[in-house]
């Protein structure tokens, strides 16, 4: 992902903040209008600064400018016009990171140190953020609810075609009672890996008796599961899909009713006692309009973006020296 432009400048002012780089006894005053400055008396024309900047940066800084240009002027084609809360809202959130914890008068002294003032910096923001605010407002107005978008999104909600279903698991793992074994002192050349998986297997069977005798799937999991990321949440996986743990875990949860647990199931993880806690199935029809909205209205992406730049600068009849 690309930084934005004000995150470079932060990063490039904090560089050149250190001791090393920070100008002593500098002076400005009244120079010819082709001098940049003067050091003990010779001059470095703006030429020769242009140039240095162009050997430092190339051309990337003037590539910046001109899609500032490109968005701004595209958005006061479309008639965008940004809400100066949002823009407000946004400077002062970027003020506080740039920042980092220093004082107002600490701050300051870093961006001189770096070559900018207050002013500059402050005032270099505004224009990201309103360059970033109607670039995403651009995409916005030119996006168009394609058969792709749609599935994507209708999938990303409501699961695969349409089915959305939560499942809870119990996981007995061999290399998790290996572990064990180990820290209960056992060496770990004498361990029989063949046996860690009848072990573990055998206790999948031992819970899953348990379950069919009655016991609360829950307290299983507490008491047999390895899987520490579903056993904070009694067994649930947060966002199952079809093909996670394999295909004998996928059948299981395809064919299971609501409320049922499965046979005892080997992956690769280890050996799964699997209940299907829903399922519901929805109907891409049922949810089309308010889905295309959402689809519509969305943050932007950085490939949004980068596509709606794409279009503006092959669109534009651009020269550059």
């Amino acid at each position: 992902m690309k930084l934005p432009h004000t995150c470079l400048l932060i990063c490039l002012f904090s560089t050149l903040a250190s001791p090393v780089f920070a100008q002593k006894d500098e002076k400005s005053g009244p120079l010819p209008p082709e001098v940049a400055a003067m050091v003990d008396g010779e001059p470095i024309s703006k030429t020769d600064y242009q140039n240095y900047l162009y050997q430092s940066l190339g051309k990337r800084p003037l590539h910046q400018l001109i899609d500032r240009r490109l968005v701004i002027a595209a958005g006061e084609a479309y008639g965008i016009e940004i809400p100066a809360t949002a823009q407000i809202a946004i400077f002062e959130e970027r003020v506080v990171q740039a920042h980092q914890g220093r004082g107002e008068k600490q701050f300051e002294v870093s961006l001189r140190d770096g070559g900018l003032s207050l002013e500059m910096f402050q005032t270099n923001l505004r224009k990201d953020i309103l360059q970033e605010l109607t670039l995403d407002e651009l995409v916005r107005q030119t996006r168009v609810p394609t058969d792709t978008r749609m599935n994507k999104a209708f999938e990303a909600k409501f699961g695969i075609g349409g089915v959305r279903v939560e499942v809870r698991h119990i996981l007995v793992m061999p290399h998790f009672l290996r572990a064990n074994m180990i820290k209960s002192g056992v060496d770990a050349r004498s361990i029989d890996q063949d046996k860690l998986k009848v072990d573990a297997e055998r206790l999948a069977g031992e819970c899953r008796d348990k379950l069919v005798a009655g016991a609360d799937f829950k307290a299983m999991v507490q008491e047999y599961s390895h899987d520490q990321v579903s056993l904070r949440s009694e067994g649930m996986l947060p966002s199952y899909r079809p093909g996670l743990y394999g295909p004998a875990f996928t059948h299981a949860v395809a064919t299971l009713k609501p409320g049922q647990f499965s046979e005892v199931l080997k992956s690769g993880a280890g050996f799964h006692v699997v209940m299907l806690e829903s399922r519901t199935v929805t109907k891409l029809d049922d949810v089309r309009n308010a889905l295309t909205e959402q689809v519509m209205t969305a943050i932007p992406t950085w490939q949004e973006r980068e596509e709606v730049l794409s279009s503006l600068r092959a669109a534009a009849d651009i020269q550059l020296w």
